[in-house]
């Protein structure tokens, strides 16, 4: 089920928080193991996704032509210490590849990066990828050992269940993880929904799922159609939680927390001690309630491919500093022609590095 021994000892925070970028790491390059064309056939790219091995030391997930996907990253959070175990000292060139790819498959590509990696994070900033803020309670976790919270399924609208999928016994199970990419979408708001619903869908669908499966993974089920999921990946000692959502018609009904709870009835039953999960603003109450607590969150990285992310960026970022009007001029900035777009990104970015000194 999980690539080492489950973590039962105590450990510092710190610690886990490196071993939740450890397990997503590891559902990245699940993912990818179904849902991923190898790069080296051409002429055969049928799958959504690509992976690559930088210099077969970096490891690299992409979706081409897809700007608004979780699937354009660099999987490593040090890559400055990983290159060095290899005794290598080409970090310029490998991080030059990385930007190659992610320019000919036309997408952004992210990081997350170890606090303590200061020369990553120098080598980053020299090719421009823009730290993005964290806020402290983004990465929180819980210790079933000391949670007093006493984990029993939510009670819901009778018309919806929750269930737990699985591609070696459900003949409906594809469906329902082409279903849910749609849900995902419309979930994190993502533009162009007949174009990413599509996607995400094409994902999803191809990766196996159930309880044989380090990925596991949770719908909720309302008049036949799916409204909700959550993921929970059993790997590197802990579970952890990912793709909690709930369409929007049918939120405040408890389903997320519903979702949340199956899944971690599901770790606690499989003698997992912590769960770690990042939380969105929405999710972060409950989880809270639920006896999760903050760990020290990864610096984020990003370089963007167009002028979109740009937005998206500045969005995020006044988002978290609470600067609502400024996200309406935000909006009200997006038709102008791209020379005028330009000035006002600059001057944006300048305005809000000033905000957070």
């Amino acid at each position: 089920m999980s690539t080492m021994k489950i973590l039962t000892n105590d450990i510092e925070p710190s610690e886990l928080s490196e071993s939740f970028c450890e397990n997503q790491k590891s559902f990245y390059s699940y993912i990818a193991n179904y849902a991923a064309s190898d790069p080296t056939e051409n002429g055969k790219d049928i799958k959504p996704l690509r992976f690559h091995k930088i210099e077969n030391i970096i490891n690299c997930i992409f979706s081409p032509n897809m700007h608004w996907s979780f699937y354009n990253a660099i999987l490593d959070t040090d890559i400055c210490n990983t290159i060095k175990q290899y005794h290598r000292n080409d970090s310029d060139k490998i991080i030059k590849q990385i930007l190659s790819l992610a320019s000919q498959y036309k997408c952004p590509v992210r990081v997350q990066v170890k606090p303590t990696a200061s020369d990553t994070q120098n080598l980053l900033q020299r090719y421009r990828f823009i730290e993005l803020p964290m806020k402290t309670d983004t990465f929180q976790y819980i210790d079933f050992y000391d949670n007093k919270y006493v984990l029993e399924n939510v009670e819901l609208n009778p018309n919806i269940k929750i269930y737990e999928l699985d591609d070696s016994t459900q003949t409906n199970c594809e469906m329902r993880k082409f279903e849910w990419g749609s849900v995902l979408c419309e979930s994190f708001g993502f533009k162009n929904p007949e174009i990413h619903g599509p996607f995400y869908s094409n994902v999803w669908s191809k990766v196996e799922v159930g309880p044989t499966k380090p990925l596991r993974m949770f719908v909720a089920v309302k008049n036949d159609r799916v409204v909700g999921g959550s993921h929970i990946n059993l790997a590197h000692g802990i579970a952890c939680l990912y793709n909690v959502t709930t369409v929007k018609s049918e939120r405040g009904q408890g389903i997320g927390k519903a979702l949340s709870v199956a899944a971690m009835i599901c770790a606690k039953e499989s003698n997992y001690r912590y769960m770690v999960l990042q939380a969105s603003d929405m999710g972060s109450p409950v989880y809270k309630k639920l006896g999760f607590k903050p760990i020290p969150s990864y610096k984020l990285f990003i370089k963007l491919g167009t002028a979109a992310w740009y937005f998206k960026v500045i969005e995020i970022i006044l988002a978290i500093i609470g600067i609502q009007r400024l996200l309406q001029f935000i909006s009200l900035l997006k038709k102008p022609s791209k020379t005028f777009i330009s000035i006002m990104v600059l001057v944006m970015v300048i305005f809000i590095a000033i905000l957070l000194k």
